[in-house]
């Protein structure tokens, strides 16, 4: 049995290489990403199992990605290239310590996944989902996907994941998506992540509190705050933990981490106080880097840094 299954897209993450902005650089510099493939990368660097289910072009940056997630232990059986589309891509600036984006993504390979994809997966063998918002704000047939796996890993008995990963260009109205997303939860999802920004933008309300009265069902839900730490609710245990200091060079790719590092304790039976201190410390980790990847840390790396605190 693997621990996890990541459901998703890549993404070619391309960064000015001098100054903040892409329109100054004379160059720039490219990384890989995607929320839930620097999820899957994430978990493999902490020592646990995992394959993707997703789709790449056949083009440099699809063989490019394969690769990295063969090189990283990331199973790629159920990673299928599609000959006609392109992998994704986005771009990045800054203002002061925040980042924008601009995606090029519409028609990606990732995008055309449909429920033909599922006909050889074995849910059952998987002890852990996880699923984001913008795995379902792909495309009409990747929110059917989606929501497919989420029935399946219920009927298993698997443990759900669903990060709300939020990016308005993805979606007709913030309703559209709060109902899909509403929907997602109410299949069976275990687990939720959510930023304050978040709930506000998908008007879910102002705390934690908020959030968990609006889905009840929900058995553990983890708000991400960045700079202002985390906080934690799981069946009435309330839990907060601050962020820890470390000199921030980009937060792109740390909601990811602390998902990685919160759900690979959880898989190993850690009390919620040490899953989220250890999430929160493989997020910060993650921020000393430009882009996802570069400081993405080691179980050890991360064992080191909590044990110098």
């Amino acid at each position: 049995m693997r621990d996890f299954l990541s459901f998703g897209e890549p993404l070619v993450g391309f960064y000015p290489s001098d100054g903040p902005s892409l329109i100054d650089s004379p160059g720039v510099v490219k990384t890989w990403g995607g929320d839930t493939s620097n999820f899957a990368i994430g978990v493999a660097k902490l020592g646990k199992t995992v394959s993707y289910l997703t789709r790449v072009g056949d083009e440099p940056f699809g063989r490019g990605f394969l690769e990295l997630w063969r090189s990283t232990g990331v199973d790629t059986s159920l990673v299928e290239i599609d000959k006609a589309r392109k992998t994704g891509l986005y771009f990045v600036s800054f203002d002061g310590n925040k980042h924008s984006l601009t995606y090029y993504r519409t028609d990606s390979a990732a995008s055309a996944i449909s429920l033909a994809s599922l006909d050889s997966l074995a849910i059952e063998s998987y002890r852990v989902l996880h699923l984001s918002g913008i795995s379902l704000g792909m495309s009409p047939g990747a929110c059917d996907v989606g929501l497919e796996l989420i029935r399946r890993a219920k009927l298993a008995g698997s443990m759900v994941s669903f990060d709300v990963n939020y990016r308005k260009a993805q979606w007709e109205s913030p309703q559209a998506a709060s109902a899909c997303f509403s929907k997602a939860l109410a299949l069976g999802v275990n687990i939720l992540e959510i930023t304050d920004d978040e709930m506000k933008a998908l008007a879910w309300g102002d705390c934690l509190s908020d959030v968990e009265h609006r889905f009840p069902m929900v058995e553990t839900i983890a708000l991400k705050r960045g700079a202002a730490g985390a906080e934690l609710v799981s069946n009435g245990q309330r839990i907060s933990h601050p962020a820890f200091p470390v000199s921030v060079v980009d937060t792109v790719g740390a909601g990811d981490s602390f998902d990685a590092g919160f759900l690979t304790q959880i898989v190993e039976g850690q009390v919620l106080s040490e899953a989220i201190r250890f999430a929160a410390a493989t997020a910060a980790l993650t921020c000393t880097g430009k882009g996802p990847l570069e400081k993405m840390p080691v179980r050890s790396e991360v064992e080191r840094f909590l044990a110098g605190i």
